[in-house]
């Protein structure tokens, strides 16, 4: 047998070693070559030939190794054993730093397929956490307020789920309560029509109460709010606030604006005060105007109600309040519908009002996006897992060399942790890229969207996410590390895939990502059904080729019912006549459009008795061309004419709930019925048609009822216009449209301009975001859980080289192969569907309320979902196994 010691001892002369190591090492090596020489000799070698393959690895292969080793761990110069202890730790720390990046940029595909994984996850956690910050968590920009609370009444019994409070209501609650310190009034919605300084605008805008601003806490940037004196009743606006928005982009910012003129839906009106540029309540207001509240008002029903709370006062405090002044105030009033405990009112905070419609999708992408970390994390936790079983060499030659096992743990886990940290700078700009694409989305759909911002909050939240995350990701990686047999590492080298405790741990963390991609893909599977069964729902009108814009006229300029309908009736039969447009109407409301006038409603012979509910219906004035515009068909009857003007008897057309509702089983034409002032005053409504049910509010709506009256009989100032066109040049009619207007009128403006298909998306606006996202996150998991399976299976296959030669050898058959390879892969993949079926089921009823005529337990989606990722298991594993049929059994053999 040779002697092996002297031989070592000349390679290892250079690296001048301390004794006591040098014999540590000495001995191991001298263990390894004499396996190596063994097994020459037992593969027909003679001595001297195996002799020289022994030493071949110990010139070429080791002693190179330990070298490069050892240049890496040996301390520098400047650091003697005297050094701190807090300096040799930083040293320690750099050094591991060093070989991570030097280790990182030496594998350049698993680097890349990590970062890109990490970045993925770890940019769509910050993304949603700066949505959430901003939407949710982050303060309202006014003064304390969690002291803030908005409380409405609701009627679901009428159909009505929210009601808002008549003049005399708000005043009565603002002189009474005792649980508030300041309670306002204000209607946002009000419209108003800029002029001079340029072309006409129109200005969305709010008519406030005296107590509004104090109620908010907020200040004005320039001048002042208005005073109790300065709100009339019934007459335009004497002084106006302006909103930060407005000022800059109408008046350049000039400071010297407070306390000048401008005219107002052809008014003077004084500026009196500017916003701060946060300020925009309620949403999307840009003018504030003051409002004169009259104690016996009680025929708008169209106010909000907003307090400060007393301290220690709580939401549902206020609501039992307001439902009791409420109940005082209606029977003194001798209310036909007032009964003590008749008014329910239901109180908020103001954070949880403006957000509470999308606080469960925002909690779903919060589950969505942590989904997709843990699946990425498990990803990585295995290319680490794989990674750390392909260095078993590399780990056992530190160990020889004096590294503990501690040290060695240290080091992986400073790889990980930099590789997280790596892709978390790249997640973030991800997530930059992604916030500026949600800032461009209307506030509408979702409230504050426009702050979303990766500030430094959820940059700190980032940076802690990416930290954990490679912590992590390492801990299983570095523990099997120290845990390294070093006899079996030197002699298996780099080929083998790692302990049987490190393939198991390999296999659950695949089991993971298929049961969690398979949580998701359910999620997102069941909304998107959802959204399309929404889409697709019947609207009683035909949205294409219709362009929709709203005009309002100024009551000084157009102060009769008369002039309206002279300048409507001028303006349809010019725009009538522009080249594409098929059909022309107007309606003082349209469908998905903001605001909904109602009623109460009384049918002739059917009056209600003492006690019983008063149904209320949808209240729209259109004209003869409105309903072949809007493309909603005649079921009965006849639709608007000329001849239906105000000297003619007062008709109006249902749709089909009204007529079930109040005459089933009966035909409804010429029946009489009335409405709000009309039931004391004796004025019918004579039915002369029925059209389908339209869904006028939004398209996941019961039904309303509805009725349309002539607008020749009840003339309103502010109206849509609606076209029905050719399907060709709908930008240039919005151009003709707005020429006809202005020659009509040119202090008119048109706004709102807008086709019904674009209307209809905007009112899914907020599922199509969830969708979209949610989706992409599954997507993205389902490709890191295929990535994942092909890397343990491929490891596998590698491992595994010389049982497969064997079984060839002895005359096995590759598709057997081919089978034992993809049952391993179907095993895991099988698992965790299972394991994610299980979760679905269980976790999905949370789904129930974002969902429109889909079951959270859809067999379908749950079933196709399944489906898609047992498939993808198959495919991601069927490259692996092919490989494993490839290999000739001879050199499989050799190489082991």
């Amino acid at each position: 047998m040779p002697e092996w010691n002297a031989e070592i001892a000349r390679h290892l002369a250079a690296l001048r070693l301390r004794p006591e190591r040098e014999r540590e090492i000495v001995d191991e090596l001298a263990m390894h070559l004499e396996d190596r020489y063994c097994e020459a000799l037992g593969r027909g070698a003679s001595q001297d030939e195996a002799r020289a393959v022994a030493l071949a690895e110990l010139g070429d292969v080791l002693v190179p190794e330990l070298q490069r080793v050892e240049d890496r761990w040996s301390p520098p110069a400047t650091l003697g054993a005297a050094a701190p202890r807090g300096a040799r730790w930083i040293d320690t720390l750099l050094q591991d730093a060093r070989y991570a990046l030097r280790s990182l940029r030496l594998n350049p595909g698993f680097t890349a397929v990590a970062l890109l994984t990490l970045a993925l996850g770890i940019g769509a956690c910050a993304l949603i956490l700066s949505a959430v910050n901003a939407v949710w968590l982050r303060p309202l920009p006014y003064r304390e307020p969690e002291r803030l609370a908005m409380f409405w009444g609701t009627a679901p019994e009428k159909g009505l789920p929210e009601v808002n409070f008549p003049e005399g209501l708000v005043a009565v609650n603002r002189d009474r309560t005792r649980v508030l310190e300041n309670l306002a009034g204000f209607s946002g919605g009000a419209g108003f029509t800029l002029t001079g300084s340029g072309d006409a605008e129109r200005v969305e805008g709010a008519v406030v109460s005296s107590d509004f601003f104090r109620v908010l806490g907020v200040s004005p940037l320039l001048g002042r709010v208005p005073a109790v004196d300065e709100a009339v009743r019934n007459a335009p606006a004497r002084v106006v606030v302006l909103s930060h928005a407005l000022w800059m982009r109408r008046f350049g910012g000039d400071t010297g604006l407070v306390g000048r003129t401008i005219d107002l839906s052809g008014s003077p009106a004084t500026v009196i005060g500017v916003m701060p540029a946060r300020f925009a309540f309620p949403a999307r207001s840009e003018l504030w105007a003051p409002l004169a509240l009259d104690p016996t008002a009680m025929s708008c029903w169209c106010y909000d109600m907003i307090g400060r709370m007393r301290p220690g006062i709580t939401p549902d405090d206020v609501a039992r309040e307001i439902a009791t002044i409420t109940d005082d105030y209606r029977i003194s009033r001798n209310d036909p519908d007032a009964k003590r405990g008749g008014s329910r009112i239901i109180a908020k905070s103001l954070s949880d009002r403006l957000v509470g419609s999308i606080q469960k999708q925002l909690v779903v992408l919060l589950i969505g996006v942590g989904c997709l970390l843990l699946v990425a994390c498990a990803n990585i936790a295995n290319l680490l897992l794989a990674r750390t079983a392909a260095r078993g060499r590399e780990l056992a030659v530190r160990c020889c060399l004096g590294a503990s096992p501690r040290r060695v743990a240290s080091q992986l886990l400073t790889e990980s942790v930099i590789l997280s940290l790596a892709g978390a700078a790249l997640g973030g700009g991800l997530a930059a890229v992604g916030a500026r694409m949600l800032r461009q989305l209307p506030t509408t759909q979702f409230p504050r969207i426009d702050e979303v911002r990766l500030d430094p909050l959820v940059l700190a939240v980032t940076a802690a996410v990416a930290m954990i995350t490679g912590m992590l990701c390492g801990l299983l990686p570095a523990w099997r590390a120290s845990r390294v047999d070093l006899q079996d590492a030197m002699k298996s080298g780099a080929k083998g895939s790692g302990s049987r405790a490190s393939r198991r741990a390999s296999d659950a963390f695949v089991v993971a990502q298929f049961a969690l991609s398979l949580l998701l893909l359910a999620g997102a599977g069941l909304l998107v059904r959802s959204y399309h069964r929404l889409a697709g729902v019947e609207t009683g009108y035909r949205a294409d080729h219709v362009l929709t814009a709203r005009m309002q006229l100024p009551y000084p300029r157009y102060d009769s019912a008369h002039v309206v309908r002279a300048l409507y009736g001028r303006l349809l039969e010019r725009a009538a006549a522009l080249p594409g447009v098929r059909a022309i109407g107007t309606a003082s409301r349209i469908p998905l459009a903001p605001g909904n006038p109602q009623d109460n409603i009384e049918a002739e012979g059917k009056e209600a008795r003492p006690g019983e509910l008063v149904r209320v219906a949808n209240i729209r004035m259109v004209s003869p061309g409105y309903f072949a515009a809007i493309g909603t068909p005649l079921v009965r009857g006849r639709l608007f004419t000329p001849a239906d003007d105000d000297r003619a008897t007062r008709v109006a057309v249902l749709d089909e709930l009204f007529a079930k509702h109040f005459w089933p089983g009966q035909d409804p034409i010429g029946k009489r019925f009335k409405h709000g002032g009309d039931t004391t005053s004796g004025r019918w409504l004579t039915v002369i048609g029925v059209v389908a049910n339209v869904k006028h509010t939004k398209l996941d709506e019961t039904g309303d009822l509805q009725v349309y009256e002539a607008f020749a009989q009840r003339t309103t100032w502010t109206n849509y216009l609606v076209v029905r066109t050719d399907g060709d040049g709908e930008n240039g009619l919005i151009s003709e449209l707005r020429r006809a207007v202005s020659s009509v009128d040119p202090t008119v403006p048109l706004f709102e301009v807008r086709t019904m298909r674009a209307a209809i998306d905007l009112s899914l606006g907020t599922r199509r975001l969830t969708n979209v996202l949610l989706t992409g996150f599954s997507l993205i998991a389902l490709l890191v859980a295929a990535v994942g399976i092909y890397g343990v299976i491929s490891l596998g296959v590698t491992g595994r080289t010389r049982e497969f030669g064997i079984r060839l050898a002895l005359g096995a058959r590759p598709q057997g192969v081919r089978a034992l390879v993809l049952r391993q892969a179907m095993r895991m993949a099988g698992i965790g569907v299972a394991i994610g079926l299980a979760a679905a089921v269980a976790t999905t009823r949370y789904l129930r309320t974002l969902l429109f005529e889909v079951d959270p337990l859809d067999t379908m989606t749950l079933g196709a979902v399944a489906g898609m990722l047992t498939v993808t298991a198959l495919l991601a594993s069927y490259l692996p196994a092919r490989r494993a049929t490839e290999a000739d059994p001879l050199v499989a053999l050799k190489a082991e």
